[in-house]
């Protein structure tokens, strides 16, 4: 037998290098043999479970999962794309858009309102002649400046207009604004049949039209 670290020559049944002193190969040992798991005995009548042994080769053979794919950890009940969660980013600005729009229709109506019932000389002056031909003495009075009711009580100014016999009916001829003052200029058609030509001052009081003084021809 040949050494197979120096080459020499060496009896068959050597163990060890007669040049070199290291081990020979040994030839006469048996052959390794595979360890072999014994079969699981079954009883009479069963079919071996051979869904154990696929599951789990294909637990050990299954693929991990794709990058991008949702983990189940720490998902919620119904899942992390779960419809009923989703927010709904366009309902809601619809809702504040469709919100907007009712507040700016709200706002554009009291404007209207406002600027439909605003004060104006032409309105106090119909609305003091108007009464004067009524015979609605208090509300004529009404219309009248401070300064006027001052110098004017309700009682006097009433005995005034029905000393003339009432107003049958006017005709406004003109206004004239200036600022905060107003002339206008009326015939009134008496209760005595006579036309008379007045002259009717205004004044603006905080935002409201009164009539201020009046002088009949």
């Amino acid at each position: 037998m040949y050494c197979v670290h120096c080459g020499a020559n060496n009896p068959a049944a050597a163990l060890f290098c007669q040049r070199c002193g290291k081990p020979l190969p040994t030839t006469n040992q048996d052959e390794p043999t595979m360890l072999s798991v014994p079969p699981v005995p079954s009883s009479p009548g069963s079919v071996p479970n051979s869904r154990t042994a696929s599951s789990a080769a294909e637990s050990i053979a299954a693929p991990p999962p794709p990058s991008g794919a949702p983990s189940r950890e720490g998902a919620g009940f119904f899942g992390p794309q779960s419809p009923l969660l989703a927010p709904r980013p366009k309902k809601r600005r619809a809702y504040f858009i469709a919100l907007a729009l009712i507040i700016l229709v709200v706002l554009a109506a009291v404007g209207a309102f406002v600027y439909l019932t605003r004060s104006t000389p032409d309105r106090t002056l119909a609305t003091y002649c108007d009464a004067l031909k009524n015979g609605d003495y208090p509300t004529a009075y009404n219309q009248l400046s401070t300064r006027a009711m001052n110098s004017l009580s309700e009682a006097q100014f009433a005995q005034e207009w029905q000393a003339l016999g009432g107003v049958k009916a006017w005709t406004e001829r003109n206004v004239q604004e200036q600022g905060s003052t107003a002339t206008a200029t009326v015939t009134f058609t008496l209760g005595n049949g006579r036309t008379a030509l007045a002259t009717i001052q205004l004044v603006d009081e905080n935002g409201v039209w009164r009539v201020d003084a009046e002088t009949i021809g």
